[in-house]
């Protein structure tokens, strides 16, 4: 976001759906002056996987941030389990 402030590039900045609170990025990206608009056409839905080594597996601290991440991406109404 800091090189497209700075040049005349274009960067894609996740947003909240409609209802949901705002994207982590949104502030960050209005400070540094972004104008933010709305994608003109219907996208596919992103799939986003982690994949770890299996000597992490039963690591808490690495439980913990794959949990973190899991309830940072999860869409609004999904299961939580």
């Amino acid at each position: 976001m800091t090189l497209a402030a700075r040049s005349d590039i274009v960067c894609l900045v996740p947003a909240a759906l409609p209802g949901a609170a705002p994207a982590p990025l949104t502030g960050d990206a209005i400070a540094l002056g972004l104008h933010l608009l709305d994608i003109p056409l219907a996208l596919p839905p992103v799939t986003v996987g982690m994949a770890w080594h299996p000597r992490h597996a039963a690591d808490r601290g690495h439980h913990w941030l794959r949990g973190a991440v899991r309830r940072t991406l999860r869409a609004p109404g999904s299961p939580t389990a």
